[in-house]
């Protein structure tokens, strides 16, 4: 029997945390659906919590993946950031 180690590394990927918001209030989010059933609902249902509980305002432009099992478009979560302070998604089924 041979063992192989699955996990790997990728010289092209760097990612890193996103600094964190010293707080909400006031805030504005961005939602990203990755079209899957019932998503759309949590994720608005979920948007609605910071509305209440933080005055957020919420992006009234929801932005759809096309394919729920692969990375955003190229170019989706840079519009999104440009236009919110934070994002939330949401994974329905």
């Amino acid at each position: 029997m041979q063992l192989i180690d699955p996990t790997a590394t990728n010289p092209t990927q760097h990612h890193q945390l996103a600094p964190r918001l010293s707080e909400l209030q006031g805030k504005r989010i961005g939602l990203l659906c990755n079209g899957k059933a019932n998503a759309r609902s949590l994720l608005l249902k979920t948007a609605e919590l910071f509305r209440v509980h933080d005055q957020c305002e919420i992006d009234s432009e929801l932005v759809f993946k096309i394919n729920a099992g692969a990375p955003a478009e190229d170019g989706v979560i840079a519009e999104l950031a440009a236009r919110s302070d934070f994002m939330i998604t949401a994974n329905g089924d």
